[in-house]
């Protein structure tokens, strides 16, 4: 959220500068310019990634949940003694997942990223508590 603010920030800066050099070709005219055409362009960067983010989310919210289900599953299988998981395999799986989920949920709640990010995504997953820890 605030880099879109910053960038709604420059392209005004820059439609000011360039009002008032009134395409005199100066330096004025150059910074306005360039903070119009930049801000521009990020502004069109980030329209992109904010739509991306937002649209599908219930697809994203069902394949994530699909995901925590099976390696709960498979975590339940290595607890349970049998031979044919690898608990190795298990852990590292596990790990990547909670891995996952925490980087999304800081990222999702970071004031810089946050509109970048989904927070219905962010808010569906769930950590899986690994075989050890203290949650």
């Amino acid at each position: 959220m605030i880099l879109t603010i910053i960038t709604i920030i420059a392209i005004a800066v820059g439609v000011v500068l360039l009002h008032k050099a009134e395409y005199d070709e100066g330096i004025l005219f150059g910074l306005g310019l360039l903070l119009t055409l930049g801000g521009g362009f990020m502004a069109f960067i980030m329209s992109i990634a904010i739509i991306s983010a937002h649209v599908g989310v219930d697809a994203v919210i069902e394949e994530n949940r699909i995901e925590y289900e099976a390696l709960c599953e498979r975590r339940e299988i290595v607890e349970s003694e049998y031979e044919d998981v690898s608990k190795s395999d298990v852990i590292k799986d596990v790990a990547e997942w909670n891995k996952d989920v925490y980087r999304y949920k800081h990222w999702a709640y970071n004031p810089w990223t946050n509109c970048f990010y989904s927070k219905r995504v962010a808010d569906d997953m769930k950590m899986i508590e690994a075989e050890g820890s203290e949650e």
